[in-house]
């Protein structure tokens, strides 16, 4: 039994070790199996032979799976490496930003519209790469959902985990507003999506009315819950075919369940996963380290024990002692593991840092 494992027992919560940091002094401590470790990673030119060195060493540090982009230029190669070393192995895709994807760029029709009425394929917000497509036509779900099972029958793999399936950012985390110079008290017509006809007719035929008929549409509660509710219904409808070939579907997103819906449409906590990763990247919220600890719990508590929680950090911004204090938050908060973002970040400082934060 670990020391994590005894102290829930006793009854003393996950928050409980950092009061007894020297609890089972004189014992060796040894990998704690209820803290899962997890890393995103990718690399369209990696061979076997670098898949087993990166694997081997991230088996060697305690995690326990990985999360590999690339699609079907990276996992034939990468999936073998990480069966032989008893790794998990899950498909990193992004499902509803698709820049750059030419199948979608024939049908501009697909794209999501903006309050401005602009297209994302031609006008994109903030950076060059959102291009996202809307949720609510049948072509781009059925798209989508056929992406993401061709992705999922790879042979060996473990599970698809979804990036940006949500709508575009209609409001930035704060710490990021410097850098694109706005302040984002409200929310603002040209982040706002979708206005495209198929969103507000099939919103009209269900309330009676054009969201534009509103004088200030981000206002209307209802019109807020449709388009919660149209993510939800392309993660429910892949998370089908997912289950239906006996794996598994996560999904990497926005720190909390409340910031979630408030910026970006995604209420994660009401969709059918096996297990989530909020990025609870504190100081793009500008926010301090503690942050970790209560977006966690506010996660925990909206699952109400229905799948594991993960927490996500981002190592770029970050030194080892803060890394740290991030996994000790994590933990505080009812976190069940961490995930890191990225393999290329997780220095040899880190990985220290890490292994040993997995053992308390």
């Amino acid at each position: 039994m670990n020391k994590r494992t005894f102290l829930k027992q006793l009854g003393l919560g996950t928050g409980a070790a950092l009061a007894f940091p020297t609890f089972f002094t004189g014992c060796e401590a040894t990998p704690n199996e209820d803290f899962k470790l997890w890393v995103w990673t990718g690399g369209d030119d990696k061979t076997s032979e670098d898949w087993k060195q990166e694997f081997t060493k991230l088996k060697e540090a305690g995690f326990h799976g990985v999360l590999v982009g690339g699609g079907h230029n990276t996992l034939p190669t990468a999936i073998p490496e990480a069966k032989a070393l008893g790794l998990e192995i899950h498909a990193w895709v992004w499902t509803m930003n698709q820049p750059g994807d030419k199948e979608a760029q024939a049908h501009p029709e697909w794209y999501a519209v903006s309050r401005e009425g602009n297209s994302s394929l031609d006008v994109r917000p903030y950076v060059d790469y959102y291009q996202w497509l809307c949720p609510n036509k049948p072509e781009v779900q059925e798209y989508i959902f056929n992406k993401m099972m061709d992705i999922c029958d790879l042979e060996g793999l473990d599970g698809v985990q979804l990036d940006y399936v949500r709508f575009c950012d209609v409001i930035l985390p704060p710490g990021l507003w410097s850098k694109y110079d706005l302040v984002q008290d409200h929310e603002m017509p040209e982040y706002d999506f979708c206005y495209c006809d198929t969103c507000r007719d099939k919103f009209k035929a269900k309330s009676g009315y054009d969201p534009l008929d509103k004088e200030d549409p981000s206002q209307d509660e209802d019109w807020k819950q449709f388009r919660y509710d149209s993510i939800t219904e392309v993660v429910n409808k892949i998370a089908a075919g997912v289950h239906e070939r006996k794996k598994k579907l996560s999904a990497s997103v926005f720190a909390s369940p409340s910031l979630a819906r408030k910026f970006v449409r995604q209420a994660w906590d009401d969709w059918d996963l096996d297990f989530v990763f909020p990025m609870i990247y504190y100081k793009m919220y500008d926010e301090p380290v503690e942050f970790v600890r209560t977006a966690t719990r506010e996660g925990v508590d909206a699952l109400k024990g229905s799948k594991p929680l993960y927490t996500a950090q981002y190592l770029h911004d970050k030194n080892a002692e803060e890394v740290r204090q991030s996994i000790e938050m994590a933990k505080a908060g009812g976190s069940e593991g961490l995930a890191v973002f990225n393999y290329s970040l997780l220095s040899d400082e880190f990985l220290e840092v890490i292994k040993a934060a997995q053992k308390a």
